[in-house]
């Protein structure tokens, strides 16, 4: 009975070496599995926490961009409510300008008529007139 105890102690030794394989194989690829699983959570963690802070990020953006948007848009009123105030300044200049030259003109042709109706015409006089306006707008008198 000795051969059979130690051929069954050998098997026994046998099959315990296979079943120890086994588990140790078993227990290496769960343990993979369980690293997996929490690198897997670990990169999902990471990537949640990427998207939040690009979703502030974009938040933030959207929100400079409101409010640059709201600045050129009161710039563009300011602006638009100057170039109004400008143009109406300007017509007003012209408008001066053209009564004070009308006014110039008015008070010539007045002087020159006096000095032309007279019973001999004062003609010195009426060019001395003409060379005072000449002086004062050049520019418009000789066009």
């Amino acid at each position: 009975m000795s051969i059979v105890v130690t051929t069954f102690v050998a098997a026994l030794s046998a099959f315990a070496a296979v079943a120890t394989v086994l588990v140790y194989l078993y227990a290496i690829r769960r343990s993979d599995l369980a690293a997996a699983r929490e690198e897997a959570l670990a990169l999902a963690e990471t990537r949640r926490q990427v998207i939040g802070e690009l979703e502030g990020r974009l938040e933030s953006l959207e929100r400079e961009h409101k409010r640059v948007r709201a600045d050129c848009e009161r710039r563009a009123r300011q602006l638009q409510a100057e170039l109004e105030t400008t143009r109406t300044q300007a017509r007003n200049e012209a408008y001066q300008t053209q009564h004070f030259y009308a006014e110039a003109l008015s008070e010539l042709l007045a002087d020159l008529r006096g000095d032309l109706g007279r019973t001999p015409p004062d003609v010195q006089a009426a060019l001395e007139h003409i060379d005072k306006l000449r002086r004062v707008a050049p520019d418009s008198v000789e066009r």
